[in-house]
């Protein structure tokens, strides 16, 4: 990466923030019902589990975040998560015919790297989308064979996602603590890395200006705003496992931490209120946002289809008051919001590739937020600007995740990136 850290100061880096951390293919069977010796909650084999999905592909189930498919499997919901809570042959007892990507790891063991996927075991965004591995397509562990149901309009498929794509989409590793292995063995204990964050006063360079520092630990969501009205966004991160946020004004230690939403909710932040940033989430599986207030108090609306669709913030028209909007990776599209109410988008952009990452600031300080996304292939910014020009800057490694904020204050909004 561009950084232009030295290895040495990168390994010291490294060894204080281990010290101390931030926060105390198998062959596809294809019978049309996959009939196994399983019950519901108990051990389960990998080639059950397999033969469980590909029943799903063979009687071209549709996704579907509403509707239920009830046969020899049992009765789960139509979505990814939906799927895999079937192929695991799970208890969906108290649940809505399935459990969620922020709650399945509840019954999974994170795996230590994605290279000790096995067959059967799922990988995992906790916050956006889930599939079944059923095996490497390459002897380089480069291209990943997964089942899915990945959005409305499609049946559930088989597909290969890169490597590549895994790591910068924020994916982990699970594996359903009832799989049976063939040859038994602990699995690897859950690992959690620092999240190392390397930002930039200057939207054009490619360098990071500011030193270094640890805040939060994977798989926690990074996030960045002015929490104590100074003028300066600061660092802050969101764990979708137990819907909490964890703010900085200042250091490396979160001065404020705040429960708000539900697990697998994603989080967003903005002044709905024109003054400091405040929390918010957007709740994937009912497309709907809630916002907290300064004064406590929240404000719910529906906007978007939910699903895979990304939630972003920003004053879009220059009013002074910061509203939402979504981005759909899979065509590439931001669709913005003037108020936060329930309503159709008032500004509706594509920009970038598909399964770009969004980002959003006031990129030429004129009281304007605009668009941008982040391409992890080349880990670059594209940065929009009122008069239609797109500002091009390389940053960051294979892997990194993208921020954005006024790290300084001077009313700029540039460039970072989150390395773990």
């Amino acid at each position: 990466m561009s950084r232009k850290t030295s290895k040495l100061t990168r390994l010291a880096l490294a060894a204080a923030l281990t010290a101390g951390s931030v926060f105390g293919s198998a062959a596809l069977a294809s019978s049309a019902h996959a009939v196994g010796s399983s019950s519901v909650g108990g051990d389960i084999s990998r080639s059950e589990i397999i033969a469980r999905a590909q029943s799903w592909i063979d009687e071209q189930v549709p996704y579907s975040q509403a509707s239920y498919k009830t046969d020899s499997n049992g009765t789960y919901r139509q979505d990814c998560s939906g799927l895999v809570s079937m192929a695991w042959h799970i208890d969906v007892s108290g649940t809505n015919y399935g459990f969620t990507t922020g709650t399945l790891p509840r019954y999974a063991t994170q795996l230590g790297s994605l290279d000790d996927l096995r067959p059967g075991d799922a990988i995992d965004n906790i916050s956006q989308h889930v599939v079944l591995f059923t095996g490497w397509a390459d002897a380089g562990h480069t291209r990943a064979n997964i089942i899915e149901e990945s959005r409305p309009g499609t049946l559930a498929h088989a597909t290969t996602y890169a490597r590549s794509y895994l790591v910068s989409g924020g994916y982990y590793p699970y594996r359903y603590n009832h799989t049976v292995e063939n040859n038994p063995g602990t699995p690897p204990a859950p690992t959690q890395k620092v999240m190392t964050w390397y930002l930039s006063d200057s939207a054009g360079s490619s360098v990071a200006t500011r030193a270094p520092f640890g805040f939060g630990n994977t798989p926690m969501v990074p996030l960045a705003g002015d929490f104590d009205g100074d003028g300066t966004d600061t660092q802050a991160a969101y764990d979708p496992t137990t819907s909490t946020f964890y703010l900085a004004n200042s250091g490396s230690t979160a001065q404020s931490t705040i429960v708000f939403g539900n697990p697998g909710n994603r989080p967003v932040l903005g002044r709905w209120d024109g003054g400091t940033s405040q929390l918010g989430v957007y709740m994937p599986d009912t497309g709907k946002f809630y916002l907290r207030h300064a004064n406590g108090e929240v404000t719910s609306f529906a906007f978007g289809n939910g699903g895979d669709w990304r939630p972003v913030a920003g004053d879009w028209d220059g009013n002074g008051t910061v509203t939402v909007g979504l981005y759909d990776p899979a065509t590439s599209t931001f669709y913005l919001r003037n108020s936060n109410t329930a309503g159709s988008a008032d500004q509706t952009i594509t920009f970038g590739n598909p399964n770009s990452i969004p980002v959003t600031g006031d990129w030429d300080r004129t009281g304007h937020t605009n668009i941008g996304v982040y391409m992890p292939d080349n880990h670059t910014f594209y940065l929009r600007h009122d008069d239609g020009t797109v500002t091009a800057t390389p940053y960051g490694d294979a892997g990194d995740t993208p921020i954005t904020g006024d790290w300084n204050g001077d009313g700029y909004t540039t460039q970072g990136v989150i390395h773990s």
